[in-house]
């Protein structure tokens, strides 16, 4: 059996300049499997987002077909290698040269590929790879046990919020409590690092220059080299606080989904069970069961949305508002064919929005047209020199507050929120992830406004 290369003496490798080479393991369909923490640290990327994902993915397409010879080769049990480069998570792209080398099982079948993955600015001047610190796309750093700050590259002093690294270090005297929201994780921190030498992925809340608060993923090493008299550490750190946000909203809708699935399947029992006995109409039972199945299909497309959007990609593009309002209001009247939408609009507003943002128009749309008396909306876009605004207003019984108070971001989840569904929630994510904000008014003499407004 092939192994994942290692160096003879069972430490990192490391090239003739003495830069750490990077490891990472391939499935032979090409799907990450490993990455060390090398190469996390030339990369960027997060290892829990970056496992499972198509390697080639990564990779230019002008240098895609030499990786894919490549790997072919190292798939069918040769040793081979390649110069390519892999994009870093800010879509940089850093010069590697890649050395494929296949494990083999008892039966000859090579099960994965181990790949060497080596910085070629590594390989020729040691003066690149230090200048290569200062555009990683993750934060780098050497501080003291005391909590002093030696070095930050640019992009840590960015994430904290600083112009400039000189800047950052002189704002940080103490780190426990210039930095850290609660000091003992920087108590727990030291703890570990002192017993072990190395710390992985350790999570802390973190205070920016603006007072704000942003969860950062760290990995340092305890060196034997010491700055008046203190032990340095060494390391490099990552901002996840979107991906902290994700979990949360995904624990959130997870919660809703299963209250709600609850409610719907013990409705079909009660009714299954009348059918059994002989003890309902067997029309109106049969009704109650549809109807519930159909909601819980319903849901379950939300579901698979909302699910989309949170994994997805958080870049805004520009795009025509009102084509957008049209596109939601023919979708929403193919269910609704009864319904009526006007909509006025000017024949163009252009405003940054995520991908998908029309659903958040449409849920808003749908939502009026089945709790109204009458199914008749209006939808107004206004455009000004700093917003676009989209304005949906109903004359039905009006918004309940507790549904008021989430489209707005006022409350959070609440057991009462289980009744909304899902469609509030995905409404509320898509303007917030597009920088917008919404607004609830009632209309006179009856009914709800929503107001959506967004950067121009």
């Amino acid at each position: 059996m092939t192994d994942r290369p290692r160096d003879a003496s069972g430490g990192q490798q490391r090239d003739g300049h003495g830069v750490a080479i990077a490891f990472q393991s391939l499935d032979t369909d090409g799907a990450v499997r490993f990455v060390d923490d090398k190469w996390v640290a030339l990369t960027g990327h997060d290892r829990v987002d970056i496992t499972g994902r198509p390697f080639v993915e990564l990779v230019p397409e002008g240098d895609r077909d030499v990786f894919e010879g490549a790997f072919e080769n190292a798939v069918d049990g040769a040793t081979d290698s390649c110069a390519i480069a892999v994009r870093a998570s800010d879509d940089t792209a850093v010069p590697i040269t890649l050395d494929l080398h296949p494990e083999t099982g008892s039966s000859g079948v090579v099960s994965r590929v181990h790949c060497r993955v080596e910085p070629r600015s590594s390989a020729t001047k040691l003066e690149a790879s230090e200048g290569l610190l200062e555009v990683a796309p993750v934060g780098v750093f050497r501080t003291t046990t005391d909590g002093r700050v030696l070095s930050i590259n640019n992009k840590l002093a960015a994430m904290l919020g600083y112009d400039s690294p000189q800047e950052a270090i002189a704002a940080y005297n103490d780190l426990e409590q210039d930095l850290y929201v609660d000091p003992q994780r920087r108590e727990a921190f030291l703890d570990r690092l002192l017993e072990d030498r190395i710390v992985e992925e350790f999570e802390f809340r973190a205070l920016t220059a603006s007072g704000q608060q942003r969860w950062l993923s760290m990995n340092a090493r305890l060196l034997d080299e010491r700055s008046d008299g203190e032990r340095i550490i060494t390391g490099f750190t990552r901002d996840v606080t979107e991906r902290k946000r994700r979990d949360r909203q995904l624990a959130i809708l997870e919660r809703i989904l299963r209250h709600n699935l609850r409610n719907a399947l013990t409705v079909i029992q009660g009714q299954a069970e009348l059918l059994r006995w002989d003890r309902a109409d067997t029309k109106d039972a049969v009704e109650t069961i549809l109807d519930r199945t159909d909601s819980l299909l319903e849901q379950a497309e939300k579901e698979r949305s909302l699910t989309e959007l949170l994994r997805g990609p958080t870049e805004t593009t520009r795009r025509d508002i009102p084509t957008l309002v049209e596109t939601a209001r023919a979708d929403v009247l193919e269910t609704h064919t009864d319904a009526a939408v006007s909509v006025d609009s000017p024949e163009t507003a252009h405003a940054a929005v995520i991908p998908g943002f029309e659903r958040a128009i449409a849920e808003l749309l749908d939502n009026a047209i089945r709790h109204g008396d009458d199914p008749t909306v209006s939808v107004t876009v206004r455009e000004d020199q700093s917003a676009v605004e989209i304005e949906i207003a109903d004359t039905g019984p009006g918004l309940p507050e507790i549904e008021r108070e989430l489209l707005c971001g006022v409350a959070d989840e609440t057991p009462l929120f289980h009744g909304t569904g899902v469609g509030l929630f995905l409404v509320r994510r898509l303007v917030v992830r597009s920088n917008g904000t919404i607004s609830v008014a009632d209309n006179e003499p009856k009914g709800t406004v929503v107001t959506i407004r967004l950067p121009a």
